[in-house]
Formats: C-alpha cells, structure tokens, sequence
C-alpha cells in the first residue's frame, strides 16, 4: 500500500509515516505534503495512492473542503481524518463525505494500525475479486495463466504442481501463500490441495469430485470451513 499524509505540520507528518512504516513494513509507503497544491500535484503524477490521511486544520485551507474537492476526482480513494479538534469537525465531516475514519490527536496509534489494516485488507480483497490470472515462475520462465484453466493445484514437498485444463505447470512455491493470493472461490480444502470451485462436479463431505472424474480430499479439521464456502459459492451462483 501507497499512501499520503496531508498535515501543515510536516514533522508530525514524517514521524507518523516512519511509524505505520515500522508497525506495517510489508505493505506500506508513504509521502507527505503540507497544503493543497503539493497534495494535487502528488495525486496528479504516475503513482496510485490507496489511502489519504488528512488533518483537518491546514493553514490556508480546510481538510474536510480539500478532501471532498480530491474525492470528486478520486471517489475510490479511503479518506482518514487526523485532528486534535475533534468536537468541532466531527458532525460537519460526516455530514460532508462518507470518511473511512476519524481520530484525534495524540493520535491513538493502536486505532490508527486497525483501521489501516482494515483499508488494506479490503483492497487485497477488491483486487483478488477482480483478477483474471496468475504469474508463475515456471521451467519456461514466467507465464501468465488464466485463473479460468486452472482446476486444482497441488502441493508435492517444495514444488506446486497447478492442474489446468489443457496443461499443466509446475513452480516452486507454498499453498498456503498462493491460497491467500486467490480469489474467494479456490478453497484451500487440504495442506496439499487448492481447488477452483468452478470445476467442483459433486461435493462428498470428504472430498471434492471435479468434472474430469478427479477427487479432490478434504482434510478433517477444513471439513466445517469447506462446507460453508462451498455452500457460501453455490449461494453467490
């Protein structure tokens, strides 16, 4: 995750990003700025930003006006609102937009993390949603394959044999960090097997049967969580 922090108070500003970039390594980048133009110039260039926290008291604007004029261009972009003036702003800000979030100064840093951790889960998720296919590094080099072709993958010791329905690929790898890398409807229904729910043919408590006649295992202690996203995937069907 990419994200901007507006504050005229350009030393808050830095610390607050060195911190959520220690608490939150793995996923976050930030940039600072202190007023409107440096803010428009940041969001107009070739960097895509997911988050914006924004003070409210700037000193020759108002973050809440700023941040309405930014979302009429960028309406997907989750807003956090930053202020040690809490009483005075927090009506009018949900009055004027739908903020994702609001904390006061001192910021609480522990609320600070949940919310952006929830930001990014969302966004990990939008993003598993609307992927079509998988780069995999395979004996050929890197090759895109459609989630489409893929049946099920396998896991055999360090190597992850993906079943598709014309080949079939193998690339070194573990199935829990693909699993989490898939969309909703790859179930994860045993430590050596992930399974596109699009091929399921029947469904046996214990295992999956595909439509090329393969069963699939379901492993005991996934049984009850298998059972409820499948019938979660026929629903949504």
């Amino acid at each position: 995750m990419k994200f901007l922090i507006c504050d005229d108070d350009l030393i808050f500003a830095e610390a607050l990003g060195g911190f959520l970039e220690k608490k939150l390594p793995d996923c976050i980048q930030f940039q600072v700025c202190g007023d409107r133009s440096r803010l428009s110039e940041l969001l107009e260039g070739n960097v895509h930003y997911d988050l914006l926290l924004m003070d409210i008291c700037l000193e020759e604007d108002n973050g809440i006006c700023l941040a309405k004029d930014i979302l009429t261009c960028f309406p997907q972009m989750p807003v956090i609102f930053i202020t040690g003036y809490p009483d005075l702003y927090y009506e009018k800000v949900f009055l004027t937009l739908r903020p994702y979030g609001f904390v006061r100064k001192p910021v609480d840093e522990q609320l600070l993390l949940t919310l952006i951790k929830q930001v990014t889960e969302e966004i990990r998720q939008t993003k598993r949603d609307s992927r079509q296919w998988i780069l995999l590094k395979t004996k050929n080099g890197m090759e895109k394959i459609p989630l489409s072709q893929i049946r099920y993958v396998e896991s055999q010791k360090h190597m992850l044999i993906v079943h598709g329905t014309q080949n079939t690929w193998e690339t070194y790898g573990r199935l829990g960090d693909m699993a989490s890398d898939m969309p909703d409807y790859f179930f994860h229904c045993h430590k050596s097997f992930l399974v596109n729910a699009h091929y399921i043919q029947s469904y046996e408590g214990r295992y999956f049967m595909l439509d090329n006649n393969i069963r699939v295992s379901i492993s005991q202690n996934r049984r009850k969580e298998i059972r409820m996203k499948f019938f979660w995937y026929l629903d949504q069907e």
